[in-house]
């Protein structure tokens, strides 16, 4: 901690906010105040937020140019954004034509990048294809980064692996789809969930950069201009998009909290009580009265380098697993580190569905890395590299051990979709209905429920009950199965005995659409059987079987995509507001000290709002209750005092226009921000209209008199000079009674016919 003989910490690329990053700054902090005032810290980056970060460390900051070429930035706007994909191989192609020198071509993701190479393969003899990702072979990033052969052009299509710190020989030329793929971590699940966004300013900077290492090139943006400035200056910090149980155990290691901790952003509140749970669970530490205290084991957990979930199945592998013959226990402790090793790097790299399979069909340069990998894990289960070996590993101790580490990823088979649909589900799952909805339509998959409550797939079918998951990903409301193992019911009961449990709870039935007291006897939130409460016997404790109505609301929100809840217009209308206001990192004139973060998502607000929607959920017995109640109320005073006084001053409601009124602003999903206006009450207007303290100019949709769309622009005085001529023309002979005058940018705005006025 005191850092002896380190006199400078460099942080390189800060922009990009990784956890480690941002968790390690804070420690050098703490050592710096506390034990080091001689220590100097240097954050660096070609694209740093330098305003926040100078105001948040009183620090000066340090410019440098270097040697850097121009870029020329050319624009181009597409109509509609949904098929963007199908834009890119022309774009390429034209770029190719333009210019000179090799393409360097940012995608999402593989999707995107096998869509693309297949559609360039009309390209000139002399453009070879390459692509760059991070789950690739060594071999064929070598390939992708290395200069294209004499007289040869190269295009390199890739992802945000190649955005910083990366010179490919011979790039003059960028092509940037402005989409990238973010990888958000669901507490609901124990997944990640790949979403596509727009990427932020600072990466399209850092992007472009790549076309100018070694000489002058061009970039092509596929956007216009005015949407490229509207675009979040920085991304969201991976603090507030990760699984934050490894940073709150460090913390308490260092004897501090994460709050206690001069950390740029904080994680939310929602993050921090999920890791608290998890971290409780495997007796890592206990919280009292919202305050977490660090056990002995779990500081015996933070000594191993990764996930504490994963540390726990290496430290219970050493101990010796309770109910756990003889036998199986030294194999336990074979199989452990390998998958400690597939958990930590290998994810995307298996064709296979088990892990049993995807290890023996390892190749010779794969299976070598893997068990380097494994080895630095041997000692904490007691055995040495030797002990391990991939071809006599057993499938039964690779199942439990993905169970012990991630118990929450327990699978149970609950029949394809296509027997779902004729009402055949398998085993005992009476009145389970209501949880199979979101598999319909998709009987060429398997089924499952997972002990989190979330619903998975797997694309081939097994013959398996039960399934104990080590990767998967999520996706809208269901969770695909990547690696699984297979895993037997009587050596899970075995394990965990009290997780087998009978009891009372409230589950949402699809078809009455309507919540059911329910008794069920399973596994977590797999329910092995079920049977329907009395009304006589919900009388008899009414306090207890209403909160469980509470609680069961939130689940089924957690479990339907969040463009389904059930919010008016209006209550979607605030949501854009407040996702604008957290995409700009709106300020908060109002924060006493450091301003809370925005929240990131609509789950996340609710968390946080929980304790004020508990008693208003407790009264929704149906759907058609839920959708009354004042959604918009209630998530508004979860945000804290500064949020809502910025939300309301800044990203106002109504905006008063030329003629006096005060007229409806509409906050579109895109974070366009819409007035739609009558022509005439715009006339004499020719400097921009804002909201956001003027970073966020105003689109407006004029309308004519009869409220039909005449011209959307956000450049009014460019429309009085230009294309208003014509549509006054055609506008006098159809609505002869309205003013339309020559010199619209001075004249009188007005809202009544030329008798009125005059």
């Amino acid at each position: 901690p005191e850092l002896s003989d380190i006199d400078l910490l460099i942080f390189d690329e800060f922009h990009e906010r990784s956890i480690a990053a941002d968790t390690s700054l804070a420690f050098a902090l703490e050592t710096q105040s506390a034990l080091r005032d001689d220590l100097t810290i240097l954050l660096m980056s070609a694209t740093l937020d330098t305003e926040r970060y100078t105001q948040f460390f009183d620090c000066p900051v340090i410019q440098s140019s270097g040697r850097s070429y121009p870029i020329d930035e050319v624009y181009i706007p597409i109509k509609d954004e949904s098929r963007w994909l199908d834009t890119i191989p022309s774009l390429i192609k034209q770029a190719l034509n333009e210019q000179s020198g090799s393409a360097l071509v940012f995608l999402p993701g593989q999707f995107e990048i096998s869509r693309v190479q297949q559609a360039l393969n009309d390209l000139p003899s002399n453009c070879l294809v390459a692509t760059l990702f991070g789950e690739q072979d060594k071999a064929n990033q070598q390939a992708a980064i290395a200069p294209a052969p004499e007289g040869m052009r190269k295009v390199v299509l890739t992802t945000n692996v190649a955005e910083t710190s990366l010179t490919i020989e011979g790039v003059k030329v960028v092509v940037d789809s402005m989409w990238e793929n973010q990888a958000q971590y669901n507490p609901s699940s124990g997944f990640t969930q790949l979403m596509q966004q727009r990427i932020s300013r600072a990466s399209a900077i850092q992007r472009a950069g790549r076309a100018g290492r070694v000489s002058a090139g061009d970039c092509y943006r596929l956007c216009s201009q005015s949407s490229f400035e509207r675009m979040a200056q920085h991304n969201a910090p991976q603090v507030l998009r990760e699984d934050v149980s490894s940073l709150l155990l460090d913390a308490l290691q260092w004897g501090a909290t994460p709050s206690s901790l001069a950390m740029l952003t904080q994680p939310t509140n929602a993050q921090l009580k999920v890791a608290s749970n998890n971290l409780t669970a495997i007796d890592a530490l206990r919280d009292l009265d919202d305050n977490p205290i660090i056990t002995s084991y779990g500081r015996k957990l933070s000594d191993i380098p990764c996930h504490p979930n994963l540390a726990n199945l290496l430290i219970r592998c050493e101990q010796g697993v309770e109910g756990v013959e003889p036998t199986l226990q030294r194999k336990l402790k074979c199989a452990a580190p390998f998958v400690v090793a597939l958990a930590e790097n290998l994810a995307g790299q298996f064709t296979q569905t088990y892990v049993i399979d995807a290890l023996l069909n390892l190749d010779g340069q794969a299976r070598k890395q893997l068990h380097q990998q494994a080895s630095k894990y041997t000692r904490y289960v007691g055995l040495t590299a030797n002990d391990l070996d991939i071809n006599v590993i057993d499938e039964e101790a690779l199942g439990l051990c993905i169970a012990i580490a991630f118990p929450q990823r327990v699978a149970f088979y609950r029949g394809q979709a296509s027997d779902k649909a004729n009402g055949k589900a398998n085993g005992n799952q009476k009145g389970q209905g209501a949880t199979q909805g979101n598999m319909q339509g998709k009987p060429q998959q398997s089924g499952y429920k997972l002990a989190s409550g979330k619903g998975g797939e797997l694309e081939q079918h097994s013959p398996e009950q039960w399934l104990a998951v080590l990767h998967g990903q999520q996706t809208g409301n269901t969770v695909k199965f990547r690696l699984v193992q297979p895993i037997n019911e009587a050596l899970l009961r075995a394990v965990f005995p009290n997780e087998f449990t009978s009891k009372k709870q409230v589950r949402y039935n699809v078809a009455k659409k309507a919540m059911e007291a329910r008794v069920i006897a399973g596994f977590h939130a797999i329910d092995l059987a079920s049977e329907p409460v009395s009304g006589q016997e919900k009388q008899q404790d009414n306090r207890f079987w209403k909160k469980q109505t509470a609680y069961a609301w939130f689940e089924y929100l957690e479990n339907i995509p969040v463009s389904e809840w059930p919010l008016t217009e209006g209550d979607w209308q605030w949501w854009n507001r407040l996702k604008l206001a957290a995409s700009l990192n709106l300020p908060q004139p109002q924060a006493f000290d450091k301003p809370d973060p925005w929240p990131q998502s609509l789950p996340a607000l609710m968390y946080n709002a929980k304790e004020a929607l508990i008693e208003p959920l407790s009264r929704c017995e149906s759907l058609a209750k839920l959708q009354k109640l004042p959604w918009k109320n209630t998530l508004n005073n979860a945000l804290s005092w500064p949020q809502q006084d910025a939300l309301a001053s800044l990203l106002p409601t109504h905006l008063p226009i030329p003629t006096g009124r005060d007229a409806a602003l509409e906050y579109r999903d895109n974070g366009d921000v819409v007035l739609a206006v009558r022509m005439q009450e715009m006339y004499s207007q020719t400097a921009p209209l804002t909201v956001a303290g003027g970073r966020t100019n105003i689109v407006y949709e004029l309308l004519s008199p009869a409220g039909r769309p005449l011209q959307t622009t956000k450049d009014l005085a460019g429309f009085w000079t230009g294309s208003y001529l014509a549509i006054q023309k055609e506008m006098k002979g159809r609505y002869p009674k309205h003013f339309w005058p020559d010199e619209p940018a001075t004249a009188k705005p007005t809202a009544k016919t030329k008798r009125a006025m005059s």
